[in-house]
């Protein structure tokens, strides 16, 4: 049974093509029967495969014999003569500060643990102990949890080029078979019968009644059926990363104007383009691409995304989890983490004034920004460069006065504040007036930006929003003989 278990090991690992020549590949074992057997069997093919081994084993502190466990991994490395990091991390303390269950919170101090130490040693592959069995119980889980075809495709063989489960083509009793071949008791894990977990419950009560009242042999139908939605999902997953590619906004000014960098942001009309299969698979991407993993992502959370895009209000916003907010801004689509500490873009502001120096500079502390004012003169014939309004500006000083009534010797007071209520002001190149808030909403100025934005005012009347567009009241025209030139800089990182 050994060399036949082995043999079959190889053609498994080769077909696959999960370990090149030269590669040192981390085993991750916790002592139990599966990883015990995937260290020996990987250890009988090293020289075959011509690569090196590193055990990895972490204590998790979640049992009275963590410790011992520790202690049988470090005797099989030390009697393989194969190098071992072993690692004690307080599970239960990073479950409660990651705000995670005691499952979802050790897979993910495991999973650290195995990248740390592939890093340290340099790495290529990480094993584990995933068999057949396990795949059938993911089958059922995420099928019981709703988790559609995705989730139904269960525990692929090879993951991301780098985490490979030699033992998928294997059962439970194969293994076991195995181990006793070779005289090797496994250390027993108690949590693996507590039925409190879902997929123990699966294990010990679920499959048993479906193998004796219904398929004796559905343990391997549920793995064929997952061997073909795998192939499907995988066709179906390069599909939507190339729509994904397709969607995604990459002018960085434009998505530092919404978000930070960090983020993805999607353009929604291009998203739309796609079958709702494809869609929802961007998303889930996008949710993977935030965070690195997909674990709490259910379905109602892509149904949720999905009536937020299709619907009529064109700024909403969605918490998901783990702190990701999912966000619609008219035509844009942004999955973003609320690290606590935002951009003054996301932050609430109250309602701020600064009188113009002119000439001179006027720091705008609410916004960490400053206006530079210049006064100067047209000499006849002289033709001035036009700026475009948006954040260098440029006006007729002579009408200015005139509209305001005041004299030449007087420098009249002109304000940098935020929106009011009742604002209007008549756009440049339009004849009639327009309220600020339906110029804003036409401009699709996402809601928590409008107060940020700073706009140059006389009396009531608004001369410039500032990142926009100017008054067409004041601006420059042949008989203009004294200009008010102005321009916004922000002192804001550009990172």
């Amino acid at each position: 049974m050994t060399a036949d278990f082995v043999r079959q090991m190889h053609r498994f690992i080769l077909r696959h093509a999960m370990i090149k020549s030269g590669e040192t590949v981390l085993v991750a074992v916790s002592g139990g029967a599966d990883s015990l057997a995937l260290l020996y069997g990987l250890y009988a093919l090293h020289l075959q495969l011509d690569c090196q081994l590193h055990v990895a084993h972490l204590n998790h502190c979640l049992r009275p014999n963590a410790d011992a466990d520790a202690d049988f991994v470090q005797q099989h490395t030390e009697l393989l003569e194969v190098p071992c990091t072993i690692q004690r991390t307080d599970v239960p303390r990073l479950v409660k500060q990651w705000k995670l269950s005691v499952e979802t919170g050790a897979r993910k101090a495991r999973y650290q643990f195995y990248e740390e130490v592939s890093a340290q040693i340099g790495a290529t592959k990480i094993a584990l102990g995933h068999h057949q069995d396990d795949t059938a119980e993911t089958v059922l889980m995420n099928l019981i949890r709703g988790s559609g075809s995705t989730g139904m495709k269960g525990i692929p063989p090879v993951r991301n080029f780098k985490f490979i489960r030699p033992l998928s083509g294997f059962t439970r009793q194969q293994i076991e078979t195995f181990l006793a071949s070779k005289g090797l008791v496994p250390r027993h894990d108690s949590t693996n019968t507590d039925t409190r977990y879902l997929r123990n419950r699966i294990r010990h009560e679920l499959i048993p009644k479906l193998e004796s009242d219904y398929n004796p042999n559905i343990k391997v139908g549920l793995s064929r059926t997952a061997d073909v939605l795998g192939a499907e999902s995988e066709y179906l997953d390069a599909v939507a990363q190339e729509a994904l590619e397709t969607c995604r906004v990459r002018d960085p000014d434009r998505i530092k104007a919404l978000a930070t960098l960090e983020s993805v942001v999607l353009d929604r009309e291009k998203f739309q383009q796609f079958h709702i299969a494809v869609q929802r698979r961007v998303l889930r991407l996008s949710f993977f691409e935030m965070l690195g993993s997909m674990g709490d992502l259910y379905f109602s959370h892509c149904e949720a995304m999905l009536s937020l895009i299709e619907g009529s209000a064109p700024n909403a916003a969605l918490a998901l989890s783990n702190s990701l907010w999912f966000r619609r801004v008219y035509q844009c689509l942004i999955f973003e983490v609320n690290t606590g500490a935002r951009s003054s873009s996301t932050i609430e502001i109250e309602s701020f004034a600064y009188p113009l120096v002119v000439p001179g500079k006027t720091f705008i502390a609410a916004l960490n920004t400053e206006i530079t004012a210049e006064l100067g003169d047209i000499r006849p014939g002289e033709t001035l460069r036009l700026p475009d309004g948006r954040y260098e500006a440029i006006f007729d000083y002579e009408k200015l006065r005139e509209t305001f009534a005041y004299p030449s010797s007087e420098t009249f007071p002109l304000t940098v504040r935020n929106r009011r209520q009742g604002d209007r002001f008549q756009p440049y190149g339009m004849r009639g007036t327009k309220k600020i808030k339906d110029f804003m909403i036409n401009a699709k100025v996402p809601r928590y930006e409008r107060d940020h934005i700073p706009m140059l005012v006389c009396s009531d009347k608004v001369l410039w929003i500032v990142g926009y567009t100017t008054s067409d009241s004041f601006k420059i025209h042949s008989g203009t003989r004294q200009y008010l030139y102005l321009r916004y800089v922000s002192d804001e990182p550009s990172s």
